[in-house]
């Protein structure tokens, strides 16, 4: 899976291939968010963005005789046309989903290529989509079959042919494409913020007060009401409070990490469990975190808002592992070393390393030097020299702990406004982002302590 950038903010031009993890390092306000939050959306919102130029005879099929039949072998022909329709239609509102002026994003374009595509035949679907009170759309498939059957059961409906071929297309999109597409999830770099304040971050309900209590002398406007309840942010970041919002029922769930703790994903959640220090619950409507008791210390639960800034970001990833994610699934992480000391950071390699090897894809934008240099021993521990087995036991490592090179791909952005590939080898990243600085900063100090000896 390719992802192609054109003219988004300081990127100019460039290109990111996911491995099982990716890294994107580079300098501040080089991009590497944008190129997160783009991937993310792209991916969230294909369903609604695929565009497959499907004939007006459908339509009237679906009218007259009450089912159409489409050939997935035929579109999956045009397979190159229809992610460039998709990618060119996410591109076009690229404005309102960064939540920033249009012009700004006038030029912009996101692209997806899916590299060595296989059309999966043998899912068995069986869709209902209601469109009402009795309006019902039926999408079925025979395991095996290369025909997607659309069944419209009232054909004396009044349905907008709009809104059927938006739900069609929508249902062909996820028949061609949910297998190679991954289920995304972002944690965006003001979930500390977010985790904090996620009780007065009820947007719509607090403008809707503003503007009613200002209204008393002014009278209602409702076209600047309507104007104000556009959301302030960015979508992966109002994604993420509306996340925060519904954590209560969320953390009812269980992930399929979380269906076999004590059985093959134990790794994950010992790594977890050691970089969070404790745990979170819901009470009441109120997220609470827990430390682990210390002897000869009372056991306590702190409500969030009390806990350090680490524990805040640390949340949103909490609660995706505990009862977020699914098989077939990505974790975007925007600085995934937010508010973590460096012992932190290198705990924070090992709980990613561990899900990768779990099967979960992740990609992180990262200024951390700790981090990536604790990901470069997981990789050279993939070489099977004399005593690694007594190192790893030293440092109470498991083989979830081990990256091939091949898992790992690396980007940076330089400042020719373009996306570049870091080689990756047995050695692990090359790092040279972050060693120069390293080398500028002991020569300035040794500068400074020979001049004062």
């Amino acid at each position: 899976m390719k992802f192609t950038f054109k003219n988004l903010g300081y990127v100019d031009q460039g290109s990111i291939e996911l491995g099982e993890m990716t890294l994107i390092c580079g300098p501040n306000n080089v991009g590497k968010t944008w190129l997160n939050y783009a991937m993310y959306g792209l991916l969230k919102d294909y369903p609604f963005t695929a565009s497959f130029n499907l004939e007006p005879e459908m339509f009237k099929n679906l009218k007259e005789h009450g089912t159409a039949k489409l050939s997935l072998t035929d579109y999956a022909g045009k397979l190159d046309q229809i992610l460039k329709n998709m990618s060119d239609r996410f591109s076009h509102n690229l404005g309102k989903y960064f939540n920033t002026d249009s012009d700004l994003m006038s030029k912009a374009r996101v692209g997806l290529k899916l590299e060595n595509y296989t059309l999966d035949l043998s899912e068995n679907i069986h869709r209902v989509v209601r469109l009402g009170r009795k309006d019902v759309l039926l999408i079925s498939k025979e395991a095996g079959d290369n025909t997607l059957i659309v069944t419209l059961q009232d054909t004396d409906s009044d349905l907008p042919e709009p809104a059927v071929i938006d739900i069609v297309e929508r249902e062909l999109a996820r028949t061609l494409l949910g297998a190679c597409i991954l289920t995304p999830f972002v944690l965006t770099s003001e979930r500390t913020g977010i985790s904090l304040f996620y009780k007065e971050l009820d947007l719509s309900k607090n403008i809707l007060v503003e503007h009613l209590s200002d209204s008393s002398k002014k009278g209602i406007n409702p076209f600047r009401l309507l104007n104000s309840m556009r959301s302030r942010y960015a979508e992966p970041i109002k994604d993420n409070i509306d996340i925060i919002r519904d954590a209560d029922n969320i953390a009812k769930k269980k992930s399929f990490l979380k269906e076999d703790k004590a059985g093959e994903y134990k790794p994950v959640f010992d790594a977890l469990r050691e970089i969070i220090g404790g745990g979170f619950k819901t009470v009441n409507d109120q997220v609470l975190y827990q430390p682990v008791k210390e002897r000869n210390r009372d056991k306590t639960a702190l409500p969030i808002y009390l806990a350090s800034s680490s524990i805040k970001s640390l949340f949103l990833l909490d609660l995706y592992i505990n009862s977020i994610a699914e098989k077939n699934s990505i974790l975007i992480i925007d600085e995934p070393e937010l508010n973590l000391h460096p012992d932190k950071q290198r705990q924070m390699a090992k709980l990613l390393a561990r899900l990768v090897n779990a099967g979960i894809k992740v990609v992180m934008t990262t200024h951390s030097d700790f981090l990536v240099r604790e990901i470069n021993n997981r990789i050279m521990l993939n070489v099977d020299f004399k005593g690694r087995s007594n190192l790893m036991k030293e440092h109470k490592m498991v083989k979830e702990d081990i990256l091939r090179p091949e898992q790992v791909k690396a980007y940076t952005v330089h400042s020719d406004h373009k996306v570049h590939q870091l080689e990756v080898t047995e050695e692990g990243i090359d790092t040279d982002v972050f060693d120069q600085k390293i080398e500028d900063a002991n020569a300035l100090q040794d500068d400074i302590y020979y001049q004062m000896s």
